[in-house]
């Protein structure tokens, strides 16, 4: 047995717990149903993503400082208490309170779930092998969502009410959080911690002065948008522009979240056979592939490109949070890179996300999604242009250390 399996199951039980989300196919249709626009549901989810610009940096710095199973525990507490507040609410200001708190929960959760995974591997000298860990917590997580996804569809078909997936889900979660209580603290030497400015300007200088972690924040960033802008809108497109019912959605919903997982439980291997350049083009291709098909393809057979945008979703996270993970020196501002990265994307989510909002209302989701997709090549080309550069560089400074050992 491998050293600290124990510690490394206990996440993924912590994971698995925590994702039973029955509400992931219905939120938007709850909303939507309330405020009658895609403008007012995109305004309303940008509360959420404001919360993070305002809040993500600040939790970060609570994480590398306090020690991320502090900052779990709480995130899943108010993850909770926000999806609740949520289900119950019928108002468009009710929702906007609600994704406050549901928000805050995400910046402490994103500020302790991969540093704690993370720094616990390199406590346990395995950290070479955080892809394929991640990439296995992500499949357990997809699986849960899976079922979950079902036995919403099931939920909302008996009693035609999408809020009591979200009022289920949030008691699930809560009870979840104390799953946090099973890790085991990773050893992070917190002696001579900075002030919060001093960290604070710290990770800022790493993300700055340090070109592939600057480039693939960014990169991240647009795959994310990518994803998040479709996710939004998916069940939206799938009730009105395909015409499915809630049971079909919910098993729609079950199935992506399946065949995500196992792509997910390989993801080490993809990532391995691709390489640090090409794991990145197959994301980027398989993006701009999924949005062009959702405006061409006017059937419900369009609903087949999902798979892909399910597996890109999976992928993303283990091998760009692998690749940022692998190029922070110091453990003590893990959490703050990871916090500045997700506050770049927050801010830009939110301009992105309400203009799309506005688009969808003016002309349509499928013709919505095709100019987002023209919009984010050439940025996206960019970025894969300046991360080809900085691996080829870095194999070339390896090999020049090697050659000095002769």
């Amino acid at each position: 047995m491998a050293a600290g399996d124990d510690r490394i199951r206990r996440f993924y039980l912590f994971r698995a717990v925590t994702s039973f989300s029955l509400w992931i196919p219905f939120w938007t249709l709850w909303l939507y149903g309330n405020v009658g626009s895609m403008f007012l549901l995109t305004v309303v989810d940008a509360a959420f993503w404001i919360t993070m610009i305002v809040l993500q940096i600040p939790t970060g710095l609570i994480g590398d400082k306090y020690g991320r199973k502090t900052v779990l525990f709480l995130g899943e507490v108010l993850f909770a208490a926000g999806v609740l507040c949520f289900g119950l609410s019928t108002e468009f200001w009710q929702y906007l309170v609600s994704n406050i708190v549901w928000a805050l929960g995400v910046c402490f959760i994103v500020s302790g779930d991969t540093p704690f995974l993370y720094d616990t591997l390199l406590e346990l000298k395995r950290s070479n092998e955080f892809i394929t860990i991640m990439s296995k917590a992500y499949a357990v997580m997809y699986a849960m969502n899976a079922a979950a996804c079902i036995v919403g569809g099931f939920i909302v078909t008996t009693t035609d009410r999408l809020d009591l997936t979200l009022i289920f889900a949030a008691f699930v979660g809560l009870l979840g959080s104390f799953t946090v209580v099973m890790l085991k603290e990773p050893v992070v030497d917190r002696r001579h911690m900075d002030s919060f400015k001093k960290q604070l300007r710290a990770g800022i200088k790493m993300v700055i002065f340090s070109r592939p972690i600057l480039v693939l924040i960014f990169f991240q960033v647009v795959i994310e948008i990518a994803i998040y802008v479709m996710a939004v809108f998916r069940a939206v497109y799938m009730s009105e522009d395909l015409g499915l019912g809630f049971l079909e959605i919910g098993l729609f919903y079950g199935s992506f979240s399946v065949v995500t997982g196992i792509v997910m439980f390989r993801a080490g291997k993809i990532e391995s056979a691709l390489g640090e350049k090409y794991s990145l083009v197959f994301l980027f291709m398989a993006v701009l592939f999924s949005f062009t098909m959702v405006f061409v393809v006017t059937s419900p057979a369009a609903i087949i490109v999902q798979y892909l945008m399910y597996t890109v979703s999976g992928l993303l996270g283990p091998i760009t949070n692998g690749y940022i993970n692998k190029r922070v020196a110091s453990s003590q501002h893990r959490s703050t890179v990871i916090a500045i990265g997700t506050f770049i994307f927050t801010a830009v989510l939110t301009v992105v996300e309400v203009s799309s909002g506005w688009a969808a209302s003016q002309w349509g989701t499928p013709q919505t999604m095709l100019i987002l997709g023209i919009a984010l090549t050439p940025i996206g080309i960019l970025l894969l242009w300046a991360w080809f550069r900085q691996v080829d560089k870095a194999a070339k400074a390896h090999q020049v250390r090697v050659l000095k050992q002769f």
